[in-house]
């Protein structure tokens, strides 16, 4: 017996789709699997899955409780489902604040959302409307992350970025992730764009770029934004971390230098940060 009321026919430990079956079994034809393997399921990778579990989230009226590997969670708002073949899996929205509520670092809550809006699975506000909804429990802080998200940012780097801008009395709140063509043709979306000064801040991590033809590639953009005269500065997480002041301070020269330049000309807008494209 798997688990009360639920058997597994032939021998040997039961498969993790065997044990999600199982605990579907267990919880009842209202139930749905939850948190962490419902990411998996709509396509995160940021989320882990602990291998000796399975959530379900239940109907608050359901009499059912934790049992075996099956962690139980029963709640007043409605279950949203997307069904497969043999499982009901929990709405990504709901799925992925569940999923935050397990944890308690700021960056893993914000890689899990910013992945979920980057790779289109669910929307801000979708998450926004699941994180009111959701258990009561991690509420804050995933409440603050969605601030980061609604503004645009797509990484906890560029998260660390925006914390030392707004310690800044001199710099304005850039715009995150807007969508420019460049005189060029080029699109770029640059993590950072402080609009009225045509200053533009790049986080570079050194993985991301160890490639040759990716770091290439950043040369390119790199003069492609000159050529459109636009100033841009580049800085790795490491030297946001250990030298975030200056950094603060060479932009804020930058911006007050530059001070009323606005966009340049050639360059066209073809989405801000909060657009969705």
């Amino acid at each position: 017996m798997l688990l009360p009321g639920v058997y597994l026919v032939g021998r040997g430990e039961p498969s993790r789709r065997q044990m999600l079956i199982a605990a579907q079994l267990y919880a009842g034809p209202n139930s749905a699997i939850d948190a962490a393997d419902a990411c998996r399921w709509h396509g995160m990778r940021s989320v882990a899955v602990d291998p000796e579990k399975v959530g379900v989230v239940l109907p608050w009226e359901d009499g059912r409780r934790n049992a075996g590997f099956v962690l139980a969670r029963r709640t007043i708002a409605p279950i949203r489902v997307v069904s497969s073949d043999r499982l009901r899996y929990l709405d990504a929205a709901d799925a992925v604040i569940a999923a935050t509520r397990s944890m308690t670092d700021e960056r893993s809550i914000l890689a899990a959302l910013s992945e979920a809006v980057q790779r289109r699975i669910t929307t801000p506000a979708e998450l926004m409307r699941a994180n009111v909804q959701g258990p009561p429990k991690g509420t804050r802080l995933a409440a603050e992350m969605l601030r980061y998200i609604g503004a645009g940012v797509q990484s906890p780097r560029e998260a660390d970025f925006l914390d030392l801008v707004a310690a800044s009395s001199v710099l304005p709140t850039p715009v995150c992730n807007a969508l420019l063509r460049l005189r060029c043709g080029r699109l770029i979306s640059p993590d950072a764009w402080f609009v009225d000064a045509a200053v533009i801040h790049e986080t570079n991590g050194r993985k991301a770029h160890q490639r040759e033809d990716l770091f290439d590639d950043m040369q390119e953009r790199h003069d492609a934004l000159t050529d459109s005269e636009f100033v841009a500065f580049h800085s790795s997480p490491l030297r946001l971390a250990r030298r975030g002041p200056i950094v603060v301070a060479q932009l804020e020269r930058a911006v007050v230098r530059r001070a009323g330049f606005g966009l340049p000309p050639g360059v066209e807008i073809v989405s801000m940060g909060d657009e969705p494209r």
